[in-house]
């Protein structure tokens, strides 16, 4: 019995001095060439989603275009953190620190000439239908500012970087989707109360 409770005693010190260990891990900060190859694979991943929601809004689903809208977001977001461990990089490294800063230029540039792109095929997938549902105006009014918020970045660059023919894309885009947001049923439409029917005659 002796035996058996020193190996449990035993167990457990390890065990606790394993816990303790664990406890005093710190959290190593990803470096900025581990988080410039995360925006790499959230690009990739808006691509795949853009792809969804194109197929899902033909369905008159919009689920998966906010998946899409939200994977935008996540690469914004990553990218003004990696601008903001610039600072401290180029203080130790400029070349580094340029390098860096114009691989999150070309991210970013990507990733606006996707959206657009994806916005274009989402516009004619609207168009296409006859009568669209209600909450299609909600759901892409965002864009207009989207689209140009996307040509003020893009206007900012090398124009040589540019796909041909992207700034017309865009201008068509914006196009289609005003003439959308014009004819689509507001859901406030269906707010208003109903008139009053009138008096059966006696």
């Amino acid at each position: 019995m002796g035996q058996i409770g020193s190996r449990t005693s035993l167990s457990e010190r390890r065990a606790a001095a394993s816990r303790w260990r664990e406890s005093q891990r710190k959290t190593v900060p990803a470096s900025i060439a581990q988080l410039v190859g995360a925006l790499k694979r959230l690009w990739a991943e808006a691509a795949e989603q853009a792809e969804q929601a194109y197929v899902a809004i033909q369905q008159h689903s919009f689920g998966p275009y906010w998946t899409f809208r939200a994977k935008l977001d996540e690469h914004a977001a990553l990218a003004a953190v990696i601008r903001g461990r610039l600072p401290a990089l180029r203080e130790t490294n400029r070349q580094q620190a340029a390098d860096v800063a114009a691989a999150v230029d070309r991210e970013e540039q990507e990733l606006i000439i996707l959206s657009v792109k994806a916005c274009l095929r989402f516009c004619f997938a609207l168009s296409a239908n006859p009568s669209l549902p209600v909450g299609a105006r909600e759901t892409f009014v965002h864009e207009i500012g989207a689209l140009k918020e996307a040509r003020r970045a893009l206007e900012r660059g090398p124009a040589d970087t540019l796909p041909e023919g992207m700034l017309d894309d865009l201008g068509t885009a914006q196009m289609i989707l005003e003439e959308i947001i014009e004819k689509s049923p507001s859901l406030s439409d269906f707010d208003q109360p109903a008139e009053d029917p009138p008096p059966v005659a006696a």
